[in-house]
């Protein structure tokens, strides 16, 4: 089973202006749509496109934690999350005006201890061959290591561990050698000082992420493709297939992730599973939400 951990997921509001947003203004949405939010639900939900089931967990709350449950079973997904009794599940707000997005972010619920427990319990009772997928922020509710936690309930077994996380979360797993590592290109900037225009630079420091304990490395360059350091030491630029206009980036990074498991799981390559990364993350990128699996597959076609 794969399992998506999502420690702080949201239900997204998102509203499309036809001016552009000023301070003070008063405006009127010409449409508006509620989104389950979350690097990790979005994942389980591109992993549902390309035909593979998963169980989305974490922590909820209150009435909006009732609509991200009902909006995430809408999508086919299965969940498993933990709901606690103190605040509401995050929600935010995105503006698309014709000219940026600006964004809102709320709120997390409050998480006690007896609730990670029981979460912690949940990992424990994971089977050998399953996948822990720790995806995006931790809410401040919550140990800032506990991602490393959760790695260590299952260490020794024959989990796979990915980790798709902002930077300041990444020591914390590291030492626990996750199957796979990804991250955006800004994101090994910011945590290793490299310069995202020398190549050299860029390699040198996801060799340091690959010295540290990740098997695989995968860091995204948007419509450049990927940089992908295998556990055999290999090294390969993937570069991404073109696709005809970008229409949303948003869920991009997360279909990566998705991609590489369903390839991954297909044919136990993970240098083809990198390949059908990027295909997933341009595929959405190119999409008006996440890809199908149709639209996926044209462009690993390409490459």
């Amino acid at each position: 089973m794969i399992y998506t951990l999502t420690a702080s997921p949201s239900l997204d509001l998102v509203m499309k202006l036809p001016q552009v947003v000023s301070s003070g203004g008063t405006y009127r949405a010409e449409s508006e749509e509620w989104r389950p939010g979350g690097r990790g639900i979005n994942i389980s939900i591109m992993l549902r496109n390309l035909g593979i089931d998963s169980t989305a967990l974490g922590f909820v709350a209150g009435f909006s934690g009732d609509e991200l449950m009902r909006l995430a079973s809408e999508c086919g997904i299965r969940t498993g999350f933990i709901r606690v009794r103190r605040g509401r599940t995050r929600i935010n707000f995105k503006i698309r005006d014709p000219k940026a997005e600006t964004k809102v972010n709320g709120l997390g619920p409050v998480v006690t201890k007896a609730d990670i427990d029981y979460l912690s319990r949940r990992i424990a009772s994971f089977h050998d061959g399953d996948f822990l997928i720790l995806a995006g922020a931790i809410p401040p509710s919550l140990p800032q290591d506990i991602y490393g936690t959760f790695c260590h309930i299952v260490r020794g077994r024959d989990i796979k561990i990915i980790l798709d996380a902002p930077c300041e979360l990444w020591d914390s797993v590291l030492p626990h050698c996750p199957f796979l590592f990804k991250a955006k290109l800004s994101e090994l900037a910011e945590y290793s000082g490299c310069d995202v225009s020398d190549p050299e630079s860029v390699i040198k420091a996801a060799k340091d992420i690959h010295f540290k304990g990740a098997l695989n490395v995968m860091i995204s360059m948007g419509p450049k493709g990927a940089l992908f350091l295998g556990a055999d030491d290999s090294e390969a630029h993937i570069r991404a297939p073109e696709v005809q206009a970008v229409v949303d980036r948003s869920g991009a990074g997360d279909s990566m992730i998705a991609g590489f498991i369903s390839d991954y799981l297909t044919y136990g390559n993970a240098r083809s599973a990198v390949m059908m990364a990027v295909a997933a993350g341009s595929a959405t990128a190119g999409s008006q939400g996440f890809a199908s699996a149709t639209e996926v597959k044209e462009l690993r076609e390409l490459m």
